[in-house]
């Protein structure tokens, strides 16, 4: 493993056996104490979750290893390498918060920690520090990082995968099949997650190749292909085609889509798809910061290919192929809709750890013509870059953190009014029999509140949602959950479906009596008295 200046200057300062020597040279001390902190960031910014693609993977993991029925999104239903992490945190903690929130919060510590170890390698700890916390803290990824999404997770399990391959190729000694198969897993386990990280397995293979040829890649090809075998067992048994994802993945962007939708991503010039991430970029208070990173990455492969060509071929390895599938080849039916920002994730470690790493080097060389000896010119060698690439991250990590940091839909922002709702329908139990009526939006979210944050039932009865004109009726002692119908602004799709209900007459006449209401408004809880 390389020792960057930090290390260095650490070791010529302190005596071998000195306490500051021992927990600098401890492996464990940084990235525990960073993983930790951006724990409790986390937990602080959880969201309430969302009545969309979020609770698509949650239902699926529920009922797995049984099929989904009526669905149209059969990419987001085989997905296993998202969907059977969630069912084991739903068999420990039921169909609850805790089901929903640990496997992201899970992804985006691994997206944090191998970041920062790939850092580490190529250049030394305070960038691999810098570099993490510039990529998790950036605004796309940070609002989804307690959302149950496979995109953070992909991206994770592949910086992972290549901190490995690059750990292994600098050891002295050959790389053992353990290790080699715990890179095939990582590689198999991202593909799972989300496919359009497959684009970037040759640069680990590459980065492996010279250690290991030929008889070493095949320890990693053999989890891949076990891997690929499940999935296309899995796929086979429970919606009858072994290719039902490959052939959901590949006609996706040629669904349907409504004129405004379209014309977002269909019949652009060829040049707006080659700047696509640049130009997504800039919707985001941080955006011009990575964009200068990304201009650094390309400039240090230039300048400094030794060191960065690892992260300029990690970046260029998706850059092409979906620029080339998201509308190079045919603007009028691009395949992929880039524009999502989530596609992306799997490049940001890549060029911020590239732009991150240039700014060492160019402080690492400058610091050391300072013209001073001994222990002196030592310090400064060690100060000047971590001092660089401490300010990199501070100038994109605080806009970034204002634009997401307590949310109204976060546990800071005083997202826990459904928290509250299971409080009082726990503290006032109605009985099994009493059904709670709802909008099909709000349905989707309130069950995941049935339950206790770490499980158990908190309340019995039957969530039921509004019918049609003559379907079934509400009776006298029901109740009707109205949430977030006024603004919209902790569930956006809760408000339109709500509003929607409340025009029938049937759920705003004058027979309802509110029961419980948070303070404010969020939730609104009502009671159908006799007739």
């Amino acid at each position: 493993m390389p020792v960057g200046l930090t290390d260095t200057a650490s070791r010529r300062a302190d005596p071998p056996d000195s306490p500051a020597r021992r927990w600098t040279d401890s492996p464990w001390l940084v990235p525990g104490l960073l993983g930790l902190a951006w724990l409790a960031v986390l937990i602080l910014n959880l969201r309430t979750p969302v009545p969309s693609d979020q609770l698509n993977y949650m239902l699926a993991a529920d009922r797995f290893p049984h099929r989904v029925e009526a669905t149209t999104e059969m990419h987001q239903v085989t997905r296993f390498g998202l969907i059977v992490p969630v069912r084991l945190a739903i068999m420990v903690f039921g169909y609850s918060q805790a089901a929903y929130a640990t496997v992201p919060i899970l992804a985006t510590l691994t997206l944090l920690l191998g970041t920062y170890a790939l850092g580490t390698l190529l250049f030394a700890r305070p960038a691999g520090v810098a570099a993490a916390l510039i990529v998790v803290a950036a605004t796309p990824v940070a609002i989804d990082s307690t959302d149950l999404l496979p995109d953070v997770f992909a991206a994770g399990l592949f910086v992972c995968a290549l901190a490995l391959a690059v750990w292994l190729r600098r050891r002295p000694d050959a790389p053992g099949p353990g290790a080699l198969l715990a890179v095939g897993a990582l590689l198999g386990w991202s593909y799972l997650a989300r496919e359009f990280v497959v684009f970037m397995w040759p640069v680990v293979v590459a980065v492996l190749f010279r250690r290991t040829r030929w008889t070493g890649l095949l320890w990693v090809a053999a989890p891949v292909a076990l891997i690929g075998l499940a999935e296309l067992a899995l796929c086979w048994r429970l919606y009858g085609d072994p290719f039902a994802r490959a052939q959901a993945i590949l006609g996706h962007g040629q669904r349907p889509s409504t004129p405004t939708v379209a014309a977002s991503y269909r019949d652009k010039s060829r040049m707006t798809y080659v700047l696509r991430l640049p130009h997504t970029l800039r919707a985001y208070p941080e955006g011009r910061v990575l964009k200068i990173l990304i201009a650094l990455t390309l400039l240090g492969g230039l300048l400094r290919m030794r060191r960065i060509l690892v992260l300029v071929a990690a970046c260029a390895s998706l850059w092409l192929p979906l620029t080339l599938l998201g509308g190079v080849l045919d603007p009028s039916a691009p395949k992929l809709r880039l524009q999502l920002i989530r596609y992306w994730f799997p490049v940001f470690p890549a060029f911020v750890l590239g732009g991150v790493g240039l700014v060492w080097i160019a402080a690492a060389a400058l610091a050391g013509r300072i013209p001073r000896r001994g222990r002196a010119r030592v310090a400064a060698a060690a100060a000047l870059p971590a001092a660089a690439v401490l300010a990199v991250a501070v100038i994109s990590v605080g806009p970034a953190t204002h634009s997401w940091w307590a949310g109204p839909a976060t546990r800071a922002g005083g997202g826990t009014q459904l928290e509250s709702l299971r409080t009082w329908m726990h503290d006032n139990d109605q009985g099994p029999d009493t059904r709670v009526w709802t909008d099909k939006h709000t349905k989707r979210v309130l069950k995941v509140y049935q339950d206790g944050a770490f499980g158990g039932q908190a309340w019995p009865g039957r969530i039921r949602t509004a019918p049609p004109p003559g379907g079934e009726r509400p009776r006298p002692g029901d109740l009707l959950v109205v949430f977030d119908a006024e603004t919209g602004r902790v569930c956006a799709l809760c408000r339109v479906s709500a509003q929607t209900m409340l025009r029938d007459p049937v759920w705003a006449g004058p027979g309802w009596r509110q029961v419980y209401g948070t303070d404010d408004r969020v939730v609104r809880v009502y009671r159908l008295a006799p007739g």
